[in-house]
């Protein structure tokens, strides 16, 4: 008797943790409603709402800032576009579940993922996956099971945090343009302040982009495959089609030299090879690697998505509104190539604009805080990152064994780009403005920290 009764209490014990999280988790109003990934559920909507033929953009955020879907609908008028483009570590796999069910008859799918393990795997962060679906937990239902373990992993803490939202009678307040209403309602990324590259070196060195024969994971080329054949049963169509990539950021060499010249000069004419620069080789070769291993059509020439600094915004994906219509019109030609579509494309193009180059060398040092600066030093307390630092490479930090606080200055996260490894080899937190705290814990890139994000 006294062993069952201990075994009762024993279940008890583990089981109301586990029901308060889910309570707090899916019980609790929503609370991120306003935020970049807030944006998800209501792409869901868009997309269930478009009954008749339908162009549908997959992907991360390149998708997302990457197409002007009214301008498609114009070139396509017999179908509506829903941009489902949304952030690359969501992952692929829960963009295209999510999507599947919603795809019918003379629909066309074109999948156009960042180049990177993150997107071209069967990977997913729970805790974005979280953020997004908070409030419409039905959709849950729709992503196949092996992703679960990464979503409920991130349950506990997202139960907390929403549980002091709660009690704070508050919501998350985002930045100035990675939020919901950036979002047009074609799904696009629509705003005013995306129009000129703000990046100090025009690119980001520290997320370079490596065409690796690695990518797609076996694993995740299988699920592509099959989830072509599964559509191709629905009647409907699907595509890859290259991402815009800053051709300052290929990383050469990332495939074999003989597989890079062996490919691109299959592409085009004998002795062509040699007025191609390193990342349309590159391009090339993982366009024919790609055509190796995927069983659908891949769209266009690749080169053509490889685009001058000029085009692009704040990372090496994301276009500014100008490169978006750039990327469109050629887009448009693709899929009308395609399609046998011999229209011709109306999409004027504006001039490429000016980026902030900045005209003395020293300014433009001082805009970005390099890992010379602090990294190794075991003596230092804190330091103050001042709101003209731009960019912080990663690892700037790297050693400071002593480091207890970085104190950004910038009241507005978006002005500063950092990497996936800012705080490697630091135990130190960041301190942000009060008024800017939550802005950093549901940033674009400062998101990877929130546990680490503190107010000053």
């Amino acid at each position: 008797m006294k062993r069952k009764l201990f075994l009762l209490l024993l279940c008890l014990a583990l089981l109301l943790p586990l029901l308060f999280m889910s309570i707090c988790a899916v019980g609790l109003p929503a609370k991120y409603d306003a935020t970049y990934m807030g944006e998800l559920k209501y792409k869901v909507r868009r997309l269930s709402s478009v009954g008749g033929p339908k162009i549908v953009l997959v992907g991360g955020s390149s998708a997302a800032f990457g197409a002007d879907s009214a301008l498609i609908e114009k070139e396509f008028p017999n179908y509506e576009v829903v941009n489902f483009g949304m952030y690359a570590a969501l992952g692929s796999r829960m963009m295209l579940d999510l999507a599947q069910c919603c795809i019918g008859e003379g629909d066309i799918v074109i999948f156009m993922p960042e180049i990177n393990e993150q997107t071209l795997s069967d990977f997913t962060d729970g805790a974005y996956a979280l953020q997004g679906l908070d409030g419409a937990w039905d959709l849950l239902w729709r992503i196949r099971s092996d992703l679960y373990p990464s979503v409920l992993g991130a349950m506990p803490a997202f139960a907390m945090e929403k549980l002091r939202y709660q009690l704070a009678k508050t919501v998350p307040a985002p930045g100035a343009l990675y939020r919901r209403d950036s979002f047009n309602e074609y799904g696009d990324v629509d705003n005013a302040m995306v129009s000129r590259n703000i990046m100090p070196e025009e690119y980001d060195p520290d997320l370079p982009v490596v065409m690796s024969d690695e990518l797609p994971t076996e694993e995740f080329a299988d699920y592509l495959n099959d989830y072509s054949r599964k559509l191709g049963k629905k009647g409907a169509s699907f595509y890859y089609h290259f991402c815009p990539v800053n051709e300052l950021a290929v990383a050469g060499g990332a495939l074999s030299g003989s597989d890079r010249l062996g490919s691109a000069g299959s592409a085009g004419s004998e002795g062509q090879t040699d007025s191609l620069s390193l990342a349309e080789q590159s391009a090339l070769a993982f366009y024919a690697h790609l055509d190796k291993v995927l069983d659908f059509p891949l769209l266009g020439d690749p080169r053509e998505a490889v685009m001058e600094a000029g085009w692009f915004y704040d990372t090496n994906f994301h276009l500014n509104r100008a490169g978006r219509t750039f990327f469109t019109r050629q887009l448009v030609r693709d899929l009308k190539a395609a399609l046998g579509d011999t229209s011709l494309t109306e999409i004027d193009v504006p001039a490429m604009p000016r980026t902030l180059a900045f005209s003395q060398m020293s300014d433009k040092e001082d805009s970005v805080l390099r890992r010379s600066t602090y990294a190794g030093n075991t003596e230092i307390t804190q330091i103050t990152v001042p709101e003209t630092v731009r960019r912080i490479e990663d690892g700037a930090f790297d050693g400071c064994t002593s480091l207890e606080a970085i104190y950004l200055e910038a009241g507005e996260p978006s002005q500063i780009l950092v990497g996936r490894h800012l705080l490697d080899g630091t135990d130190a937190d960041l301190f942000v403005p009060e008024e800017s705290l939550s802005a950093y814990r549901t940033d674009y890139r400062f998101s990877q920290y929130a546990d680490r994000i503190r107010a000053r």
